[in-house]
Order: C-alpha cells, then sequence, then structure tokens
C-alpha cells in the first residue's frame, strides 16, 4: 500500500472575476499538466465567481489556496491587497496572477508577456514603430510589452486624457484613434485591444504590417487562409498562450505542455 505521506500535498488554484462560467482557464491549466506525469492528482483549479474582490479575496485567503488568475472586474482592486507587487503588475496598477507564500501575496500581470513572447518570437529585428489600439488594460500592458522591448510605441484611445499619466509614466506617445492612420502608415507592429472593429482602421491600413489581435473569440481582422495575405495576422490564441505560460510556471514552477494547450482551440 502507498503510503500517504509519499503523496506531496494538492495545491489548489483558481480564477477570480464576473462573470467566469465561460472562462477556459480550468481547462487550460489542466492541458498545461497532461504531459507531466501525476499532477493531475497534485493540483485542481476552481472558477472563484463572487460579486466582489472582497468576497473573492477572502476565499481565497480561507480556502487554501496557492495562487489565483485574475480576470474582469477585479484585476485593479486585486492590488490593494498585495503586498509585493512586480514592477509590471505595479506600472500597469493591474495583476492577472497573485501568488500566495509565507510572507504574503505576491502579484504579476501575464497580459504583458502574452505581447511580449508573441511579438519576439516573430521578430529578430525589434528596430522601428509600434501603435496599439485601445487604452484599456489589455491595450496597456501591449504598450508596456512594445516599449520594452525596444520599439517606439503609440497608444491610441478614443479618450486620450484617460490613458495619458500612463503614457507619460512608461514613456510612450498617445494619440486620439483618429489620429491612427499616418501612426499606423510608419509603423512595423500593431496591436489591436479592442473588442469592436472601428472605423477608423480599415483592413488596407495594415498591409505589410503584423498585427495582433487580442480578441480570440471573435476576431474583427483575422484573414482567411483561402485570401492572399495582405499582411501578417496573429491571433488573440497566441496572447492567450503566451499570458498563460508564465502563469502556469508561477503556479507550478513546471513548465506547461504548450501544444496541448493549443490543441483545445
Amino acid at each position: 500500500m502507498e503510503n500517504p505521506a509519499n503523496k506531496r500535498d494538492m495545491k489548489k488554484f483558481g480564477l477570480i472575476g464576473n462573470p467566469i462560467a465561460h472562462s477556459k482557464s480550468p481547462a487550460l491549466f489542466s492541458a498545461g499538466y497532461h504531459l507531466q506525469g501525476d499532477c493531475r492528482e497534485e493540483f485542481r483549479y476552481d472558477l472563484i465567481e463572487a460579486e466582489s474582490c472582497a468576497a473573492a479575496m477572502e476565499r481565497f485567503a480561507n480556502e487554501g489556496y496557492s495562487g489565483i488568475n485574475v480576470t474582469s472586474p477585479f484585476k485593479e482592486e486585486v492590488m490593494s491587497y498585495v503586498a509585493h507587487p512586480d514592477r509590471v503588475s505595479t506600472l500597469l496598477g493591474a495583476a492577472n496572477v497573485v501568488i500566495n507564500r509565507p510572507d504574503g501575496l505576491y502579484s504579476y500581470n501575464t497580459d504583458y508577456y502574452g505581447v511580449y513572447n508573441t511579438i519576439a518570437e516573430r521578430l529578430t529585428n525589434l528596430k522601428g514603430e509600434a501603435v496599439v489600439i485601445g487604452g484599456g488594460g489589455a491595450g496597456k500592458a501591449a504598450a508596456l510589452a512594445l516599449s520594452d522591448l525596444g520599439m517606439q510605441t503609440t497608444l491610441a484611445n478614443r479618450t486620450p486624457a484617460k490613458v495619458a499619466p500612463f503614457c507619460s509614466k512608461i514613456g510612450v506617445n498617445c494619440i486620439e484613434l483618429k489620429e491612427i492612420a499616418p501612426a499606423i502608415e510608419r509603423a512595423k507592429v500593431v496591436v489591436y485591444a479592442l473588442m469592436m472593429p472601428i472605423e477608423e482602421l480599415q483592413p488596407n491600413m495594415l498591409r505589410s504590417k503584423i498585427l495582433l489581435e487580442a480578441n480570440y473569440a471573435h476576431p474583427n481582422y483575422s484573414i482567411s487562409p483561402a485570401t492572399e495575405a495582405p499582411y501578417r495576422y496573429i491571433g488573440g490564441l497566441e496572447w492567450l498562450i503566451n499570458q498563460a505560460i508564465p502563469a502556469f510556471k508561477l503556479f507550478t514552477s513546471l513548465t506547461p505542455d504548450a501544444k496541448a494547450m493549443r490543441e483545445l482551440f
């Protein structure tokens, strides 16, 4: 008979946000463990849906969770619970990963790596300009990532005043959406971080560009394989996977099976 003392303690992870019933996070992280031996027996991943961030964090604290992913609308508010924010979550004022360690809670924002790693894997020459369209959490993460990659970055938002302090803090340009045409003409990379298409961005403006789009479920600018691509399109699935990989490593210290994670889609 197996000695129970030889079995490693189960670690509990989860996702907080509201609503989250549609989330693919449990399946994504289970797939990441697929080739990790008996790891499926060593963790569980729960959806922790709550009406408030406070209620979700109370469950996190009281029910023995080792780490959580954080999604809308709690990414900013959760920072008030964190004792040790990393550089990226500090600059963004938002976190999508919180880890419980003996000396307190640590926060990270792996949305940043979803862009950083996706672009770094595809461009050998990172000199040049980049435009990010949309100044929400995803857009800010993209702007910081591209700036850190060494690209001259512009963040375009419907209301520039809302993102101007952030742009000033990280050293990127800030413009209105109606001003994007000349910025895109100069750019090598465009990141689209809005949920719906906008009249200010037409596909013909993207010719010869790299376009990374955040929305993987309902993309606005994807290209049919049957058509001649006027621009190089990177779907939001790559962003999703490349943000999940570092989150997974933070949870478990194990390298995930990225291939199995991609096969979910």
